[in-house]
């Protein structure tokens, strides 16, 4: 299997293809700001469907929210992504922490098949009764 940059993005950061687009988006205009409304016609979606894809992207700490105040009175928001060096370090963070993890999973998985073989045996020994 061939792996892209975008796999790797979509498995490290679980991102949905709306999320990959935004991010990509947001990278793309060199971390100038954009509202909401720029980014759903960018990605041509609903505003409250980038708005749910937004505080994900937020959550994961790989795009910024920031509020701007109308003279007016009021407010708006603008996301930027993080800088690509600091998501190039991010993911490379993550891909450390999920390699630490798959190497925990891999000593014990003699021990940890046996117990899941066994679970299935019980079970099915249970059904057959």
């Amino acid at each position: 299997m061939s792996a892209t940059l975008k796999d790797l993005f979509i498995y490290i950061y679980d991102l949905s293809p709306l999320d990959m687009d935004l991010l990509l988006t947001l990278i793309a205009h060199n971390n100038k700001q954009m509202t909401l409304e720029d980014l759903s016609k960018a990605v041509n979606r609903d505003k409250s469907t980038v708005f749910r894809s937004l505080q994900k992207l937020t959550g994961l700490g790989i795009c910024v929210k920031e509020s701007r105040t109308l003279k007016e009175g009021g407010h708006f928001h603008v996301y930027s992504a993080i800088s690509r060096e600091i998501f190039k370090l991010e993911t490379e963070k993550r891909v450390k922490e999920l390699e630490q993890s798959l190497r925990r999973i891999l000593k014990k998985f003699e021990d940890d098949l046996e117990v899941m073989l066994d679970d299935v045996f019980d079970t099915k020994k249970k059904i057959i009764k």
